[in-house]
């Protein structure tokens, strides 16, 4: 079985009650592997409470030419402007289940490989550590501290589809445009991030009655508002840019 090693992770293998024995999830540093990425995966669940703290937009797959939607959190390549020199992540700010799910994984299985569960989690052995609060127990079974990180990484795959139903209803709508912010420092280079899609509004306001009300049916159009709201904290972005460099304007 071929698995995509996810950004941010260093490897993938299946979590297992012998090999993993008595390791526990590391106890610092929990953010530390976001550290270098510019977006974070978050699914439409996550739209309404990531838009007030990040701007979420959309990115195409260059394999698949799929979309997925990206909580923005840097402006400049290998950049993460929400984890801090402790490798955590900055507090009073929402967290992306993305980065709370770390370091399991939940690999989708089809076919003779879901004969034992539709889910294998996976783990980026890194973020292991020997633990008095280990993944498993002395019986073998998952461990009441591990119980949670199940149940999150069971929500992430249960969102997985009205996500990607949600992206394919924008394509399929013609709703995406390419668009690009810029960040202009008072010294140094100018920063630019590309690569990024949004809904237009102008053609979101000319949908036909029957296309709103398909939007609405699968609550797709409060999550494509909430990402329309979320593009204002590109400025936030800025403000936070500003603590580390002097980059005092934005355009986008």
């Amino acid at each position: 079985m071929n698995i995509t090693i996810p950004p941010g992770y260093k490897g993938l293998v299946a979590l297992d009650k012998e090999i993993h024995k008595g390791k526990g999830v590391v106890a610092g540093h929990r953010a530390a592997f976001a550290a270098g990425l510019t977006g974070v995966y978050v699914v439409a669940a996550e739209f309404v409470q990531a838009s007030r703290d990040y701007p979420i937009v959309f990115a195409q797959d260059q394999n698949t030419g799929e979309y997925l939607p990206l909580a923005v959190t840097g402006l400049n390549q290998n950049e993460n402007l929400f984890v801090g020199d402790d490798g955590e992540w900055i507090k009073d700010v929402y967290v992306p289940a993305y980065v709370r799910r770390w370091p399991f994984f939940g690999v989708r299985l089809t076919g003779e490989e879901a004969k034992n569960g539709n889910v294998l989690i996976c783990v980026d052995e890194s973020g292991l550590e020997e633990s008095g609060q280990p993944v498993f127990g002395a019986d073998g079974k998952p461990s009441a501290e591990f119980e949670p990180v199940q149940t999150l990484i069971s929500e992430m795959e249960g969102a997985r589809s009205p996500t990607e139903h949600l992206c394919q209803s924008v394509r399929e709508l013609g709703l995406l445009e390419p668009f690009e912010a810029h960040a202009f420092p008072k010294s140094g280079q100018e920063m630019r991030l590309r690569g990024m899609f949004r809904v237009n509004e102008e053609k979101l306001n000319e949908l036909q009655t029957k296309d709103i009300k398909r939007l609405m049916k699968h609550g797709e159009l409060s999550r494509i508002y909430a990402h329309l709201m979320s593009l204002d904290n590109f400025k936030f972005l800025m403000d936070r840019a500003a603590e580390r460099r002097k980059a005092p304007h934005l355009v986008s």
